[in-house]
């Protein structure tokens, strides 16, 4: 089901057929203002690497960042968006080196996709190439058109096969200020920083007004979700986030349980997948099909994103 967000009808056209949509957003002045605040906040930035705000455990940081975010979108915000709640920001960046790359993910199921929608709008405080690590996405792979539950605790459908998903992502190459709005659900991931200055950003959510905010927990050795109710703000809220998101939560309402199975596709499988979708979004494949074995790799080992993240992090 299509769930209206966007003021213009073209935009949510595009938006519903592709996941994503790339739009002029903030002003010159603007993204001075937040690299200036970026800088007044990162005074000391973590080396070849990828940082997220996130994974911060200073929830007066991460609250700081938010609300400043929050405030500066918020012209955007209405310019773009009807019957619209933010629900935070976060700083990224990326500086120089191998261990800058950021795996290919989708992002966590926090609303009830089947009647509302969450939007990442991801906004580069400098002007993003291939060499400085742009955000990479999948056209079409969004849950309209591949239905499946995201959490920490959850390999992705494609887990084990990584690289056919990689070789298939489209780089948003833009310019300062520019917004990449993708939904929730879209495979995005990105390259190392290359270059020798630091790539700065911005991951800003929205959601439809009065959906509940939500998450999901696999539990251990069943193959079954405890959904929890949440307050707009609870990805803000873990104190330890790379081991927090691997435990049942400690904040929220359970709800209840649901039974679910995660689609699992073999490598000729999953790139017939792919290429479903991307053809439904008006895009080609970009490699030719592999030659695999029909039969699902029993051997690969589903990653979740508790997994990606805290590889991020081993060094």
């Amino acid at each position: 089901m299509s769930v209206r967000i966007f003021k213009d009808q073209a935009h949510q056209e595009q938006f519903d057929r592709e996941g994503f949509i790339c739009l002029p957003f903030l002003l010159d002045e603007e993204v001075k203002e937040l690299d200036a605040f970026f800088d007044e906040l990162h005074p000391n930035l973590r080396e070849n690497g990828f940082f997220s705000g996130s994974y911060s455990s200073d929830f007066a940081y991460k609250q700081r960042a938010s609300e400043k975010i929050v405030e500066v979108f918020s012209r955007a915000y209405e310019k773009t968006f009807i019957n619209f709640t933010p629900f935070g920001g976060a700083f990224l960046y990326k500086t120089p080196g191998d261990q800058s790359e950021l795996a290919a993910h989708q992002d966590w199921t926090i609303v009830n996709e089947d009647e509302a929608i969450a939007l990442n709008c991801w906004v580069p405080l400098c002007d993003v190439s291939f060499e400085n690590g742009p955000i990479m996405v999948l056209p079409g792979s969004q849950y309209t058109k591949h239905p499946v539950l995201r959490a920490p605790t959850l390999p992705f459908f494609f887990s084990g096969n990584d690289d056919l998903v990689v070789d298939e992502l489209i780089p948003m190459e833009v310019k300062a200020g520019t917004a990449v709005i993708l939904n929730q659900s879209v495979i995005h991931y990105s390259p190392k920083n290359t270059t020798d200055t630091v790539r700065k950003a911005i991951t800003a959510g929205v959601k439809s007004q009065g959906d509940i905010m939500r998450f999901h927990y696999k539990i251990p050795n069943e193959d079954k979700l405890e959904i929890f109710e949440e307050d707009d703000d609870f990805l803000l809220r873990f104190d330890n986030f790379i081991e927090d998101i691997a435990q049942r939560p400690k904040l929220g309402k359970s709800i209840g349980f649901i039974d679910y199975n995660l689609p699992q596709y073999s490598r000729e499988e999953l790139y017939a997948k792919l290429k479903e979708l991307k053809s439904a979004a008006g895009y080609p494949m970009k490699t030719p099909p592999p030659e695999v074995e029909k039969l699902t790799d029993k051997h690969a080992v589903p990653s979740t994103f508790f997994d990606k993240i805290r590889s991020l992090w081993k060094n």
